[in-house]
């Protein structure tokens, strides 16, 4: 429900802390968290419902509820991310809409607010402040803006809930990049260390073969076997080795 909040002001049921202005501080690269607290003042129990003229920018935690006589509670307000202070930062204001709850177990708060005697309607009014810490030599790093006239126009804050979810699912995915990559790399290293085992193998096999070939080569120098064969087969050994590694060699890289 939208109300345009053109009515003469009357005492609150509730005590707001601060009472008039939210301060955001930059950067607003990311999530920018600002509170207040809420007191009911009365000996009755108060519905509360927190209204905002940039609902697209907030989210309340929580953004509505019921407090008993002299019950306090914190809500949290929560500013999406931005690229520094927003153009339009001049309208965004808060209200805090209480009325007097007509029993103390309520089952269905939103109700109230659909049949509450407008009359019976009490508020109070925050501006907001944003402070910008990345550009304190600017002269323009602290802005306050404040109400011009009575012609604002409130929405339903959304629930810290509802947003939390768009905030939580980038940081979801990626930790699930992340260990993707650390799983690929993980298997990518154990593959190279395994070839480098068979290269290590296969060059104690060589040094076998070749040892036996010296052996034979001075058998032949003896006299005891045919001239030219061993020469020969040195060579094909060493050729199949070469070939053997040059092709591990080039998995690995």
């Amino acid at each position: 429900m939208v109300i345009s909040a053109k009515m003469s002001e009357k005492h609150s049921l509730l005590q707001v802390s601060p009472h008039r202005e939210l301060v955001f501080t930059g950067p607003f690269s990311d999530v920018v968290t600002a509170h207040m607290t809420l007191k009911n003042i009365t000996s009755n129990p108060v519905c509360f419902k927190v209204k905002t003229t940039a609902p697209k920018q907030y989210c309340v935690r929580p953004n509505s509820g019921l407090l008993k006589n002299g019950e306090s509670k914190q809500i949290t307000v929560m500013l999406q991310p931005l690229e520094g202070i927003p153009t339009d930062a001049g309208r965004h204001k808060f209200m805090v809409q209480s009325c007097v709850a007509p029993a103390e177990d309520l089952q269905d708060l939103e109700s109230i607010w659909k049949i509450v005697d407008p009359a019976e309607l009490t508020y109070s009014k925050l501006m907001v402040t944003f402070v910008d810490k990345k550009n304190p030599a600017s002269g323009d790093d602290n802005k306050t803006f404040t109400v011009n006239g009575n012609e604002e126009t409130f929405a339903s804050a959304g629930q810290a809930q509802e947003l939390g979810s768009s905030f939580s699912a980038p940081s979801s995915q990626q930790d699930g990049t992340v260990a993707s990559l650390r799983k690929s790399l993980k298997s990518t290293i154990d593959e190279k260390e395994e070839l480098q085992k068979k290269v290590h193998g296969l060059e104690q096999e060589i040094e076998v073969m070749l040892k036996k070939n010296r052996k034979l080569q001075q058998n032949q120098s003896d006299g005891a076997l045919v001239e030219g064969a061993f020469p020969t087969l040195q060579v094909v050994l060493i050729a199949v080795a070469a070939l053997l590694i040059g092709l591990i060699f080039g998995h690995l890289f």
